[in-house]
């Protein structure tokens, strides 16, 4: 009986972490500060300010205004747009 009720936890866990949502990449090439970065994947990453982002993927990008995504987003750039802000970080949605 212990056997069975360890064996449906571990396919339930199992179960769960096959579900979860993996990390998406935004397809196409991200201009940051004249560095491409092809299919960029999800998530935030540090820069130098003032940053200027061609964004030639199909996700937006937020630029913050402090480092590690912190503080006001200081420019939303829409997939096919270009922008130059101030700004310490920037994520990929």
């Amino acid at each position: 009986m212990r056997r069975r009720i360890a064996a449906v936890g571990m396919l339930a866990a199992v179960g769960v972490l096959a579900s979860a949502v993996p990390a998406q990449a935004a397809t196409g090439v991200l201009v940051v500060n004249g560095v491409s970065h092809q299919n960029p994947a999800r998530g935030c990453y540090p820069t130098l300010s003032p940053v200027l982002v061609e964004n030639l993927t199909d996700a937006r990008v937020d630029v913050f205004s402090a480092a590690n995504c912190q503080g006001a987003v200081t420019r939303e750039i829409a997939p096919g747009m270009s922008a130059a802000t101030v700004g310490f970080s920037y994520f990929v949605n």
